[in-house]
């Protein structure tokens, strides 16, 4: 274990990706590579995220995924060094059934907000816009229907009262359609979409200069913590008990760890559909390789060097 600990700030951009970051603490991972978290904080803003890191006040944001692409086309060296997520998978909860994603056009779709790609909307709006999308139905095709923000499980219940009552046909959900199928609601389940998205870890270039060692240290953490979670199932379910009991939430488990790669490499396809959705929010972003803003050498040196494989072995 390293004895001379480099002090690191970051910020989170959503709560569920806390497990990783809560492993690497009480695991006493941070420790074990050389660092030493002295401030992590919540931002619900990423323009706010991405201010504070090229002002060097943090040192890395968990998560950033969209507008990066945007803010480096206008200059701003922002970095993505890894990503331990790479997918994510909504069902359609509708009135009638569907066969596809296309029978939705049309109709009136149930969100939190009215969705307008141009005026920018958060990553979980864009990522259903985009499902549409990607069956040939535009955004402006369909009609979105405001339900307010709300807590999860208000929300399913916001949405579910929107379907009974007919003021939408359909909408997309999060986690279990359970109680929607309960209320006789036809769940329509479209399969993983790659969309780059979780805990991914986001840096400023400069820094990363100014800090020898940084990045190396950070990608290291991740991919034990990863490891961590794969491979001590009881004592990170443990430390995930102890972050729900701390926040006053339900408990996640270390299953899951299982989705996140060993080799935390960003998915080729999840690239591109980030990009895409900042161009649908900024066609100026079009002039950006969606590549461009992906520095994997730590991660690589990591890989050659044979420590990732030696862990499972």
């Amino acid at each position: 274990m390293a004895t001379d600990l480099m002090p690191v700030r970051g910020m989170f951009r959503a709560t569920s990706h806390l497990p990783i970051w809560e492993v690497m603490d009480k695991a006493g991972i941070f420790a074990e590579v050389g660092l030493e978290l002295v401030d992590f904080s919540f931002c619900n803003e990423p323009a706010i995220a991405e201010a504070a890191l090229l002002e060097g006040k943090i040192d890395f944001v968990s998560g950033n995924h969209i507008s990066t692409y945007t803010e480096f086309g206008r200059g701003k060296p922002i970095v993505h060094l890894s990503s331990p997520s790479n997918s994510v998978n909504y069902p359609v909860v509708a009135r009638e059934p569907i066969t596809s994603l296309a029978d939705l056009q049309g109709t009136r779709i149930g969100e939190v907000y009215e969705v307008d790609m141009r005026k920018g909307v958060s990553h979980i709006e864009g990522n259903h816009a985009l499902y549409l999308r990607h069956a040939g139905v535009e955004p402006d095709q369909v009609k979105w229907v405001a339900l307010g923000e709300l807590p999860r499980e208000e929300y399913k219940r916001a949405q579910l009262a929107a379907l009974k009552e007919g003021r939408i046909d359909a909408t997309f959900v999060m986690g279990s359609a359970g109680i929607f199928e309960e209320a006789g609601m036809h769940v329509y389940r479209p399969g993983r979409m790659p969309m780059i998205n979780g805990p991914t870890l986001t840096c400023a270039s400069p820094n990363l200069r100014k800090r020898e060692g940084l990045g190396e240290r950070l990608v290291k953490a991740q991919v034990l913590a990863i490891h961590y979670g794969q491979t001590r199932r009881e004592e990170t379910n443990r430390i995930l008990h102890g972050l729900a009991e701390r926040r006053g939430e339900r408990a996640q488990t270390a299953e899951r760890f299982d989705r996140m790669p060993r080799k935390p490499y960003p998915d080729i396809q999840a690239v591109h559909n980030a990009w895409e959705m900042a161009c649908l929010q900024d066609p100026e972003t079009e002039k950006v390789s969606p590549l461009s803003l992906w520095d994997l050498h730590y991660l690589r040196e990591l890989d050659d060097s044979g420590f990732i494989d030696a862990l499972y072995n």
